[in-house]
């Protein structure tokens, strides 16, 4: 790098960025210049000597692409420079303003410019515009964002100024939709795409913007793994389609994709569970502009291998130019967890381990029960409230500037955001984050630059493992003895030999990471003609984490002879991504044409380093991981490259019929060489019937309607790296002091893509203006060629191989959407929107499946989530116990008689979402519903009531007591010996602890009230709120969240925040 500067090979560039911040002309002083060098130059330094390091790497292939751009855009550019010239001698200016034509207001930020795309200016203060109007240009084109574009015709006679005026756009059909290298709208959309605005993300309190996706989009489940802030979120879109691989979506920032080997970041043990924490809580909210969730084959093909699961597109905010803005937004709240487990309390408690042990013939004595004798039987501890549901505080802070002339625009926001850890208010997670960007015309409006950054810092102070793991701690143990130091004996009996541990001894443990994330991206566009524009888009992506976890002595029961340990982690991951494209639009009449050709090449490198160090003398120094008595060091590094070309044809006529086709060549590292490339393709079509006269006369309450259908295949990718190799391990021990490395896989040089066949066909209706609006979709993927892990023999040395096999998997279901804009008056407005998807998941074929390892995990013609389970008949009004079908009457119950087949995927899902203005005011409601079966918390609990020292939730009180009682729960058993346990065991594998787990949700409560300016105010605009998250649930689930389903997971927090916006 110190070469590059040195060569003099970056010192053109620097001259000319020294000559910018030294400029002395009035223009460079004012406060518009000071922000755009500021800006320009805080976005430089997080991007340029990474993506310089990457450039410098990968000259050869960046020099011909170059090469290649300029020998193929010359040629036309000099074609059209005569004429370019010719025209710059022959302008016209115009003076005017634009005004909303509802309420005579001036409008900011109007883009301008000719019927064929030409840039041309923008509006400023008070809607004002001035601009030269080249010769030969007739038709202007204003448009904005929430407002009708309009088409101007100059007329020579007009005197300046002119009068613009825009209507308000009511109709969504209209609003601009990002989609896979481009945008479209609703109305002429081919494909699937579900659009959630920065309004509807905004005023959700979430750290991770996929949280805030939760009941808006048809066919997209999202399922947090925990309530703990970092924790990873589960994302399926129309289900899944890989028995063992990859099944997330790719998601996708500004053009880069991001967390291409999953979301999880973290390495160590830690209370977000076994899912880790996600990248995208290094993502600030504040900064989205839309999040678009793409579906089907016409969406996502174009995708290629990445596209099989889904694609989500995240666009950041992008300035529109205008006055300088000042963006302030303040929000802080608190939060506890929502829908706790209700335990025993200590009367309670007693009564059942009494009874326990009277049940099972065993007497109450030192040994049987330390619980029960030499205790305080009257203390009592909520451990609910203590380690699970104590109030924690959260903070969110943005600061924004944005503003800029008619050729250069700029935002930059800065953002803070911290949320305590319920069991100390030391303890938390914190979020830096500073996004910026900058977009640039040229003067003859040609060429653009954008150019953006994106950086996050996220600092994870917390305990090692989820406080709710120890809820179930008996009432009346007691934790401190009376000098303020760890107890670890229970009566005469040690914690240990319980199977307890001390909570606060646990909370000693300490989990500390620090995550960092740069996602930087640069486009260059340069338009050849008015229907041909040449794109280079360029991204890097760069992370780097740090964890440790300390296991000091003060958290170890003394009873052991464990000595205090530590680990550390470290990890960094870079990708680059350059994709150069060619994009067609032409207009010829009532026919529009428009094309896309490009390439994609793609590297991404980690390396993550582990270091166990154990056996430390004293706590001092963990820390230094040199001074452990032991210690065990392991390391990985990776490296993923993938090339593709793809391309795109689209063609309407009189924005009726609509044709879009897509394909793409991809190429994977992933795969052997002789299976490394594989294409995939799109097909699609719609039909805007209402735009038929004769539909026009025969359905006059129709105002819009469309039938839509595509098919294409999309593949898979998501697999590992080298999994088609062969490798090879260290053995742990030494032999004469020399280490030796043993093969862990067998090289398969066929491994190849798994491919996934979309279909899908859709009714669009609009009724009363388009403000009822009705949308119907049927679709049919079908999975194939699916890459699983296959059995070997013993003799081989190898247990199984990763191969294909010619598994299928279909995934069809519906998606129904309403919006309605019910009420539009002046000073009031209601719309409301519900979305409903009902999904079925099949193994519809698996060759050998009887004889393979995964007889017992799959049946054919059920779903992926299928279980076998026993058949529970109830308890034995005699004895008791609980009782099951024993299928084949041997007596003995074992695999062959769990013949019940339980699905728990959901049986349908849905959102419904309310918005009601009224004057300043403004009222938001999203609920999100599921109806499903799932896992009864029983089936988290390790022992049956009464066997050990542990508490159980209040409902096992419904217990068998005498012959002939009817209850929920068999009889209370202490003893292992007794038939209880054993039915007990067979219980937890039963249909019995299959149960209703559908919900409504509450999920996000928003009041507002706007103020806007008037006259010479300071502020442009005040907006305080209130809002809540996760407020209400209505389930008939017991024992915990029906989302989690697990008590001993920290459950989704209730968060109730005030906040307030200025904008000046």
């Amino acid at each position: 790098m110190n070469n590059f500067y040195k060569g003099g090979r970056g010192l053109s560039f620097f001259k000319h960025l020294f000559r910018l911040f030294k400029s002395r002309n009035n223009r460079s002083r004012t406060l518009y210049g000071i922000a755009i060098r500021l800006c320009f130059l805080m976005t430089l330094s997080f991007s340029i000597r990474s993506f310089s390091l990457m450039v410098l790497k990968n000259i050869r292939i960046l020099s011909l692409g170059f090469l290649c751009f300029m020998l193929f855009s010359l040629p036309m550019a000099w074609a059209q420079s005569a004429e370019t010239r010719a025209a710059e001698r022959q302008k016209t200016v115009l003076t005017g303003e634009v005004l909303c034509r509802k309420n005579a207001t001036p409008l900011e930020s109007v883009s301008i410019s000719t019927k064929s795309g030409v840039y041309i200016g923008r509006t400023g203060t008070k809607g004002r515009f001035e601009f030269s109007v080249p010769s030969g240009v007739n038709v202007l084109l204003f448009s904005r964002v929430g407002y009708k574009s309009l088409e101007y015709n100059i007329d020579e006679n007009e005197q300046n100024p002119i009068q613009i005026t825009l209507d308000t756009l009511e109709n969504i059909l209209d609003e601009a939709v990002v989609i896979g290298y481009g945008s479209t709208t609703r109305r002429l959309s081919t494909g699937s795409v579900t659009k959630v605005s920065a309004k509807e993300i905004e005023r959700q309190p979430v750290s991770n913007p996929m949280l805030a996706l939760q009941g808006l989009v048809p066919g997209l489940e999202v399922s947090p793994s925990s309530g703990i802030s970092g924790a990873s979120v589960n994302l399926k879109i129309r289900g899944t389609g890989s028995l063992a691989q990859g099944t997330e979506p790719l998601v996708v920032l500004n053009g880069n994709p991001i967390a291409v080997n999953g979301q999880e970041i973290s390495q160590l043990v830690n209370p977000t569970g076994s899912n880790g924490i996600s990248l995208f809580n290094g993502i600030n909210p504040a900064d989205i502009e839309s999040i678009e969730v793409l579906k089907d084959a016409d969406a996502t093909a174009i995708y290629g291998s990445r596209g099989a699961n889904g694609v989500i597109l995240i666009t950041t905010k992008r300035n529109a130019g205008g006055d300088l803005k000042v963006e302030i937004y303040a929000n802080n709240g608190i939060s506890v967890p929502s829908n706790p487990m209700k335990l025993l309390n200590t009367t309670e408690y007693l009564m059942m381990r009494r009874e326990a042990l009277a049940n099972s013939n065993m007497e109450i004595n030192e040994t049987n029960a330390p619980d029960l004798v030499g205790v305080d039987t009257m203390r009592y501890t909520d451990f609910r409230k203590q380690l699970s549901g104590a109030t924690k505080r959260n903070q969110d802070w943005n600061i924004g500037l944005s503003g800029g002339s008619g050729l250069t625009t700029f935002r930059i926001n800065s953002n803070f955001q911290r949320e305590n850890f319920q069991v100390s208010n030391d303890r938390g997670s914190k979020r830096y984050a500073i996004s910026s960007n900058i977009h640039h015309y040229s003067k003859d409006r040609r060429f653009d630059l954008d150019l953006g950054v994106n950086f996050s810092q996220n600092e994870s102070n917390l305990t090692v493992y989820d406080p709710s793991v120890y809820l179930t701690m008996p009432p009346h143990i007691v934790l401190q003895n009376t000098d303020g130091g760890m107890n670890w004996m229970m009566g005469s009996a040690t914690f240990r030999s319980l199977g307890l541990t001390n909570p606060l001894g646990q909370f000693e443990n300490t989990y500390q990471g620090t995550f960092k994330n740069l996602i930087s991206n640069l486009s260059l566009g340069y338009r050849v003609r008015d229907d041909l524009r040449l794109k280079i888009s360029s991204g890097y992506t760069w992370g780097n984490n740090t964890e440790n976890s300390f296991y000091p002595s003060t958290g170890i029961d003394p009873s052991t002879a464990v000595l205090p340990s530590a680990q550390s982690a470290a990890g960094s991951n870079h990708s680059w991504i350059v994709e150069p494209q060619l994009l067609y639009n032409k207009r010829l009449g009532k026919h529009n044409i428009d094309g896309l050709l490009g390439a994609s090449i793609q590297q991404s490198e980690g390396r993550n380093t582990t270091l166990i160090g154990t056996n430390f003398v004293d706590d001092l120094f963990l820390g230094d991981m040199t001074s452990a008595g032991t210690l065990r060091p392991s390391f990985s590094e990776t490296q993923y490259k993938y090339a593709a070309l793809f391309t795109r044809l689209g063609y309407q006529y009189n924005k009726k019929y609509l044709v879009n086709l897509s394909a793409r060549r991809d190429g994977s590292s992933r795969f052997g060489p002789g299976t490394r490339y594989a294409t995939f393709y799109s097909a699609a079509a719609a039909w805007i019937f209402s735009e038929e006269p004769i539909f026009r006369s025969l359905l006059p309450g129709i105002s819009y309607g469309k039938i839509r259908g595509s098919v294409g295949q999309t593949g898979n990718d998501r697999i590992g790296n080298y999994m088609f190799m062969d490798t090879w391990s260290s053995l742990g021990d030494a032999y004469n002091g020399i280490a030796g490395v043993q093969p862990t896989r067998l090289f398969n040089p066929d491994y190849s893509w798994e491919k996934n066949r979309k279909a899908e066909v859709a009714l669009e209706l609009g009724t009363w203006e388009d403000r009822l609006l009705f949308s119907l979709s049927h679709y049919r993927n079908e999975s194939s060629n699916q890459l699983i892990s296959y059995a070997l023999p013993f003799q081989t040395g190898f247990s199984t191989i990763n191969r294909n096999w010619d598994a299928t998997i279909r995934n069809r279901g519906w998606e129904i959407t309403l919006d309605g804009r019910l009420i539009e008056k002046e000073k009031i407005s209601w719309n409301v929107r519900l979305n409903l998807s009902v999904h079925k998941n099949r193994l519809t074929a698996f060759p050998g499946l009887e004889t393979s390892s995964y007889a017992r995990r799959y049946v054919i013609g059920e779903p992926l989530s299928v279980r076998r389970v026993y058949k529970y008949l109830g308890i034995d009004r005699e004895e008791g116990i609980y009782t099951f079908e024993d299928v084949n009457g041997d007596g003995v119950w074992n695999v062959d008689d769990q013949t019940v087949l339980v699905n728990t995927d959901p049986q349908f899902f849905g959102g419904l979402s309310s918005t009601l203005n009224y004057k300043r005011w403004t009222l938001g409601l999203v609920f999100d519903f599921r109806v499903q079966r799932g896992l009864s918390y029983i089936a988290s609990l390790t022992s049956p009531p009464g066997y050990s020292v542990m508490n159980h939730p209040t409902a096992v009180l419904d217990r068998w007591r005498v012959p002939g009682d009817e209850a929920t729960f068999q009889r209370f058993a202490a003893s292992s010996a007794d038939p209880a346990y054993a039915a007990a065991q067979r219980f937890l594998s039963s249909d019995a602890v299959i149960v209703d787990a559908s919900y409504v949700k509450l999920r996000n409560c928003y009041l507002s009230y706007t103020w806007q300016r008037s006259g010479t105010n300071v502020f442009r605009m005040v907006n305080v709120f209130l809002t809540a998250q996760n407020l209400l649930t209505f389930s008939g689930y017991e024992g915990g969240d029906p989302e989690i389903q697990n008590p001993f997971i920290t459950s989704p927090m209730r968060v109730t925040s005030l906040g307030l916006k200025l904008n000046f």
